[in-house]
């Protein structure tokens, strides 16, 4: 048996990604600048969770950028 699992890259991740590769960051630098852990910046990366609020306004604040842009409103 088989599974196959597909995750769909969201306007977040892709964002994000651009982001921080302008600002020369890796996943573990984000982390820490956010206050969090490598592996959920992974999985934001990866496109399988978007962060909740309070995270997204860590990330915002991390990368002083708009919550609105990371997800797209703008």
């Amino acid at each position: 048996m088989f599974f196959f699992f597909f995750f769909y890259d969201s306007e977040f991740s892709k964002r994000l990604q651009s982001i921080m590769e302008e600002r020369g960051l890796d996943h573990a630098a984000l982390a820490i600048l956010a206050n969090v852990s490598p592996l959920t910046v992974k999985r934001w990366l990866n496109g399988k969770f978007e962060p909740r609020q309070r995270n997204l306004l860590k990330i915002s604040n991390a990368l002083d950028v708009s919550s609105n842009y990371l997800i797209g409103r703008t």
